[in-house]
């Protein structure tokens, strides 16, 4: 059901003079909302804003690092972890280069994604899984 105004009628609304929500008169209306209001206050003529509805209660967002369980299984983060604990087994990871060739099965250390596992060689590109995702980078 939606109310309707008439001009003349006593409403609670904001007033930016007054800074608050104080009684307000109608002055014009257009098909039942008001247009024009004026401030039983401050006497200020504004347009008339109505009320915004109370938004809904959310959540607490938990950071990722307080999760209890740690990755869920299948996930790119499990799987690089996987991937980390079984194969490394001591390999070095080598810093990441452009002009430095790249086999599959190499480590690297790359500066923004860190430390990473060579999956697949594309010409003088190779596919690195980091703990991020599979990223494309290129090789010499």
């Amino acid at each position: 059901m939606t109310k309707t105004y008439y001009a003349g009628q006593d409403v609670d609304a904001p007033c930016g003079r007054c800074g608050g929500e104080t009684r307000h008169q109608v002055l014009t209306v257009t098909n039942g909302v008001p247009d024009k209001l004026i401030c039983g206050n401050c006497r200020s003529v504004h347009k008339f804003r109505a009320a915004k509805p109370e938004p809904l209660p959310r959540n607490p967002r938990i950071p990722a690092a307080a999760k209890v369980g740690g990755p869920r299984p299948g996930s790119l983060v499990s799987q690089f972890q996987q991937v980390l604990a079984e194969e490394q087994g001591g390999a070095k990871a080598r810093p990441y280069r452009v002009n430095e060739p790249w086999e599959e099965g190499a480590w690297m250390d790359h500066p923004s994604f860190g430390l990473g596992r060579v999956q697949r060689k594309l010409g003088k590109k190779v596919d690195v899984l980091f703990r991020e995702g599979l990223k494309t980078l290129i090789s010499a």
